[in-house]
């Protein structure tokens, strides 16, 4: 049958051994070409094997035969980021500013400067290649403990965790789309409940839902009126802050925290010491190092009367910091 088609194409038939060698060069072709197609970028020169594009035109993936990190690239084709650590990471969501990596299954986000940022503690989103969300609008929808939530760029939780939600859709225009029992709302990017997707700001403002009635009332964590008080908390070796009902307010991200105190908390990450608002925002960067003499003192890291002790000076005093971030006398 085979030969009767080839009589009536008028196309010659070729000797076994040379489709042989013909779809030999045409799979060695497939398996040398980089991940993403020429046309959609131009690969730097480098001395990296394996190059392929990501979402940001700027930067570029170099990878193991099999397919694991190894670092991304500026368009010199010179490493900016190290990635050997992460079994994987998801180049085509770049964005931001903000790199969704992984690690043992968990995810998290490392800057273009090698910080994790958003630290390797979520869950995927999903079994296949959609593990993880880009940023959008400073926001990044997230998965923990089976449940969606939203944080922002700097692990502050925006849209508390919650088994009810079933998706939210990424952040365009400032509001997002969520589906909850069954039902569609949406949210601004403080994670309130608004009346309509398509109203402008102003009207939004006018038309926010009561935040008893609020789908969302726990997210109305970035005011510190809202609060009465937050507890450290701690889940899985990790520390967090909740709220009076149990609700974790701000993430299990720290080593070690101290208790809120005029508006402010002290928390470490490794060997560094800073503060966090009751919005969850790091207002006083990790700075202090974790050594002082008696550590385990209660003052230490605790506001009182706008200022903190972060440290000790040789002479014996003590080195305080203020609400604003300054370094001040503790006298």
């Amino acid at each position: 049958m085979a030969s009767r088609i080839f009589a009536h194409t008028a196309v010659p038939r070729l000797p076994v051994a040379s489709l042989g060698v013909i779809s030999g060069l045409l799979l060695s072709t497939l398996l040398l070409m980089p991940k993403a197609e020429a046309a959609s970028c131009k690969l730097p020169k480098s001395y990296y094997k394996n190059v392929s594009c990501t979402s940001d035109s700027r930067y570029f993936l170099a990878e193991k035969d099999l397919g694991a990190p190894v670092a991304l690239l500026n368009s010199n084709g010179k490493k900016v980021l190290d990635l050997t650590r992460y079994q994987t990471v998801a180049a085509d969501k770049l964005a931001g500013g903000l790199l969704p990596v992984q690690r043992y299954d968990r995810v998290g986000y490392v800057n273009l400067q090698g910080q994790e940022v958003v630290p390797v503690m979520y869950d995927r989103l999903s079994g296949g290649s959609d593990w993880a969300r880009a940023v959008a609008q400073d926001r990044i929808v997230v998965k923990k403990d089976g449940e969606y939530g939203v944080i922002s760029t700097t692990n502050r939780v925006v849209v508390p965790f919650s088994s009810s939600i079933s998706s939210i859709d990424n952040f365009k225009n400032d509001r997002a789309r969520v589906q909850k029992n069954k039902t569609t709302s949406w949210i601004d990017k403080d994670g309130r409940a608004i009346a309509t997707p398509n109203a402008n700001n102003e009207r939004d403002a006018s038309k926010k839902l009561p935040s008893t009635n609020s789908m969302m009332s726990a997210a109305v964590a970035t005011s510190a009126s809202v609060f009465t008080t937050l507890k450290p908390h701690q889940q899985d070796g990790r520390w967090g802050f909740v709220d009076d009902n149990e609700v974790t307010m701000i993430t299990y991200s720290f080593d070690e925290v101290k208790p809120f105190s005029e508006g402010m908390a002290g928390v470490r990450m490794e060997d560094k010491w800073g503060f966090v608002n009751l919005g969850g925002e790091l207002v006083i960067p990790f700075r202090y190092p974790d050594n002082l003499s008696d550590i385990d003192d209660a003052s230490a890291f605790v506001f009182k009367e706008g200022k903190a002790w972060v440290g000790n000076l040789r002479d014996g005093g003590k080195t305080c910091v203020s609400l604003t971030g300054e370094t001040v006398s503790c006298g």
